[in-house]
C-alpha cells in the first residue's frame, strides 16, 4: 500500500504541474515542450529507482542535448525499465533497462525533431541498453566462448523500436518493421575507457514514426504531436543507420549496449563523437 500511495502522490504532482504550465502557457508551442521535459524528467527520475542500474550499482552517464552547444537533443537522457515485457518477448527471465534521447524541440513547434521529416535528428535515438540474464551462469547477448550473439543483440533494439516506441505510436502490429539489410562487425575496439567492446553498423529497413493526430496518446506528452498532414502513407518504410557497440561487464553480471540509430550516417558520426563516446561506465 505504501508503494501504490507514493506513485499516485508522484503522479498527482506531475498532473498538477501540467495543468499549472497549461493553463500558464494556453497550449501554446512551449507547452509541449515543458509538458515533455517537465513529465519525463520526473517518469525517468522514478524508473532510474528501480534500474538494473540501481540494483547493480552501476554507474552508467550518457550526455544528454545539453552537453553540446548546438539545438540537436533532448536535454537529458531518460530511463525506462521493462523486465516483463523483454521477458515474454525472448521467452526467458531477463531484466532490461533503457536509456534513451531523441531530437529536441523547436520554440515555435508543438512536435519534437523525432516527427520532423526535414530535420537530422528525424526518427534518431541513441542512448544505452543494460540487459541481465537472471538464470545462473548465463551472458546475454555473447556465447560460452565469448562471441557475439548476433541474434540476442539485435531482439534488444528490435523489441524497443517495434513494441515500446512504435506501438505506443499506434503502428499497426502488421506494419511494424525492422530489418537489418547489412551489417559490419568490428572486434576488440576500445570505446568509453574500455577494451574488447564489438562494433555493429547496420544498415536497416525500418518504419518512419509519420502518422496523423490520434488523440490523447500517453507517448505524444515525450515527443510532442506528430506532423503528418497530408495523404502520405502512415509509418511507411525508410532506410536507416545503426550502430551498438557490446560488451558483457562480469563485475555486474550485465551486459551494456551504447547505442545509436538515424537515417542521417553524419548524424549518427556526430552523436558518436561527440555525445555517446563521452559516456562513463562506473562502479559506485
Amino acid at each position: 500500500m505504501g508503494k501504490i500511495k507514493r506513485i499516485t502522490k508522484v503522479i498527482g504532482i506531475i498532473l498538477a504541474v501540467v495543468l499549472v504550465l497549461g493553463f500558464l502557457l494556453l497550449k501554446a508551442p512551449l507547452y509541449y515542450q515543458a509538458r515533455s521535459y517537465v513529465v519525463m524528467y520526473a517518469y525517468s527520475a522514478w524508473e532510474k529507482k528501480f534500474s538494473l542500474l540501481e540494483r547493480n550499482d552501476i554507474v552508467l552517464k550518457i550526455p544528454g542535448g545539453l552537453s553540446t552547444p548546438e539545438k540537436d537533443w533532448f536535454p537529458f537522457v531518460m530511463t525506462f525499465n521493462d523486465d516483463r515485457g523483454f521477458s515474454e518477448f525472448m521467452g526467458r527471465d531477463l531484466s532490461l533497462t533503457i536509456l534513451y534521447n531523441f531530437g529536441s524541440f523547436s520554440w515555435n513547434s508543438s512536435s519534437s525533431a523525432f516527427f520532423d521529416r526535414d530535420s537530422p535528428y528525424f526518427n534518431s535515438f541513441y542512448g544505452g541498453y543494460v540487459v541481465q540474464e537472471n538464470e545462473q551462469n548465463k551472458i546475454y547477448g555473447f556465447t560460452e566462448e565469448g562471441e557475439l550473439n548476433l541474434e540476442e543483440t539485435f531482439a534488444v533494439p528490435q523489441y524497443d523500436f517495434k513494441y515500446l516506441v512504435l506501438q505506443s505510436l499506434g503502428c499497426p502490429a502488421s506494419k511494424l518493421k525492422m530489418e537489418i539489410l547489412s551489417q559490419e562487425i568490428t572486434k576488440d575496439v576500445e570505446y568509453v575507457g574500455y577494451e574488447d567492446w564489438v562494433r555493429i553498423d547496420s544498415l536497416m529497413l525500418v518504419n518512419s514514426p509519420e502518422h496523423k493526430f490520434k488523440g490523447s496518446r500517453r507517448a505524444y506528452i515525450q515527443y510532442g504531436n506528430p506532423l503528418l498532414k497530408d495523404n502520405n502513407e502512415e509509418f511507411r518504410t525508410m532506410v536507416t543507420h545503426g550502430r551498438i557497440y557490446a560488451r558483457y561487464f562480469p563485475e555486474y553480471n550485465s551486459t551494456v549496449y551504447l547505442y545509436i540509430m538515424s537515417p542521417n550516417i553524419n548524424t549518427l558520426n556526430h552523436c558518436d563523437e561527440s555525445i555517446l563516446s563521452k559516456s562513463v561506465i562506473a562502479s559506485k
